[in-house]
């Protein structure tokens, strides 16, 4: 029964958003198709998951089922309502709920799955409720790491000669940074751990492109004829 739950959340969450558009800015090219929501919402599932694993905890069966399903469901509002998009993904999903009686019957508690989804978006509150702390954790930890990497080359103008040292110089003064700020917001010790493997994956990455930059490295911010203009003086 659960698998079949965990499934048709899934089904739901595909043909609620399939081919709707996207219609708020965004740099990277990729969150600019419903798919991104989907492919973001199931990464987010496998790191409840991760989590879990890693953790000594006691949830009951009926729980862990709940948070996956809320971790599947937590951004369904995010094409309707991209700012209030929890508010509006919790009342979707009990419009569903409603609308599927064999759902609704078969999850213990579908006010906690609400709730999850409602307040799951506030990183920043001090959260003492462990299921919305695994799953404000996961949703943290993706996209960071080489995918983060690659969100920062979107900051780049990838026509510039200098791209490789610009790309540099983002990693080492904001993506290393920026982990450790996430960091802070964790609450599970699994996913700290988790995130500390991913900025030392960022350093050895920042190191190596480095090493591979040497000769040049005081380019990016100073252009060739700036460089040798100033040497000059």
């Amino acid at each position: 029964m659960e698998e079949t739950i965990l499934k048709e959340g899934r089904n739901f969450l595909v043909s609620y958003l399939k081919n709707k558009n996207i219609d708020y800015e965004t740099i990277h090219p990729w969150r600019n198709n419903w798919e991104f929501i989907i492919l973001h919402s199931f990464r987010v599932e496998g790191y409840v998951k991760k989590i879990l694993d890693g953790e000594m905890q006691s949830l009951s069966s009926e729980e862990i089922l709940t948070l996956r399903l809320a971790a599947l469901l937590h951004d369904i509002g995010k094409v309707d309502n991209k700012e209030d998009h929890a508010v509006t993904g919790r009342n979707i999903i009990n419009n569903w709920l409603n609308n599927n009686q064999e759902i609704l019957h078969g999850i213990k508690e579908p006010n906690r799955l609400l709730y999850l989804i409602e307040n799951h978006s506030n990183k920043e509150d001090d959260e003492s409720d462990y299921c919305l702390q695994v799953l404000k954790d996961a949703d943290i930890l993706d996209e960071i790491g080489i995918m983060s990497v690659f969100m920062a080359s979107s900051w780049i103008d990838r026509s510039n000669p200098y791209f490789f040292n610009l790309l540099s110089d983002r990693i080492n003064n904001f993506e290393i940074s920026f982990c450790d700020k996430k960091i802070k917001l964790l609450k599970t010790e699994t996913a700290k751990s988790i995130l500390k493997a991913k900025k030392n994956f960022i350093v050895s990455l920042d190191k190596q492109l480095k090493d591979e930059l040497y000769g040049t490295e005081m380019f990016g911010e100073a252009s060739i004829e700036d460089y040798f203009k100033n040497a000059e003086q």
